[in-house]
């Protein structure tokens, strides 16, 4: 059993986004980790199910897990339809470093404030055609 004394950048987003009563998931492809969130916060609770459904994909370069302490690229999210094309940007890394837990907060503030029904209208319309949230 592996004993991790520090979070991971991931670990911070995490705790952020369920704060704000939003679940993600550690996702791999090609050598790079990613946290994956369905848009839609009434979809099932289930990381295989996300894949299958309009979902946010948020980057913190190409390792998510990292130690928090290694944190140097600003975290991302980027909204994809079910097939996984890419639509619109969401959040856009920060414009000032931050550490890794004030930018994981700023993420998750960021996501989820754009995710709320009042701010869907902004998003663009071959995006709103895909969200049923």
């Amino acid at each position: 059993m592996t004993i991790r004394n520090e979070p991971t950048e991931d670990d911070l987003l995490l705790a952020e986004l369920a704060a704000r009563g939003r679940s993600a998931f550690l996702g791999e492809e090609g050598g790079m980790t990613f946290l994956i969130m369905t848009a839609d916060p009434d979809a099932p609770h289930d990381e295989d199910a996300a894949y299958g459904v309009p979902h946010i994909l948020m980057y913190a370069s190409e390792r998510a897990d990292r130690p928090a302490a290694d944190h140097r690229d600003p975290w991302s999210a980027h909204l994809h339809v079910a097939d996984g094309t890419y639509l619109t940007t969401l959040v856009d890394g920060s414009p000032t470093p931050l550490d890794a837990a004030a930018d994981a907060a700023r993420c998750a503030r960021e996501v989820t404030e754009r995710l709320s029904r009042r701010h869907r209208r902004n998003f663009p319309p071959v995006a709103r055609r895909f969200c049923t949230f």
